[in-house]
C-alpha cells in the first residue's frame, strides 16, 4: 500500500499544555460571544390565550406589545439580579 503524504494544511505543530489551554480559552470566548443569547432574537412560544391576555394588558397600559414584554423580562431579570446588559 502506498503511503500518502499529509498536506501541510492538516499538519500542526504539537502544542504545549499552556498553549492548548490558551487556544481553548480563545475558542470558548469566541463561541460565547457568537452564541450569547440576545433575548430580542430568541423565539418564544406563548400559548394563544396567554398571548391574548398579555396583548390586552399592553393595550390597557397603552404600550406597544414588544415594549410590554421587554418590561416584564427586564423586571424579572432585575429581580433575579441578572445583569443581561453586560456584554
Amino acid at each position: 500500500m502506498k503511503e500518502k503524504e499529509i498536506s501541510g494544511w492538516y499538519a500542526q505543530k504539537e502544542l504545549t499544555p499552556e498553549e492548548k489551554a490558551t487556544q481553548m480559552r480563545a475558542v470558548e470566548a469566541w463561541y460565547d460571544k457568537k452564541h450569547r443569547l440576545n433575548y430580542r432574537t430568541v423565539p418564544v412560544e406563548i400559548p394563544g390565550k396567554m398571548m391574548l391576555a398579555l396583548g390586552r394588558m399592553a393595550m390597557e397600559r397603552k404600550v406597544a406589545f414588544p415594549e410590554f414584554i421587554e418590561g416584564i423580562l427586564e423586571a424579572y431579570l432585575r429581580q433575579k439580579k441578572v445583569n443581561w446588559e453586560k456584554g
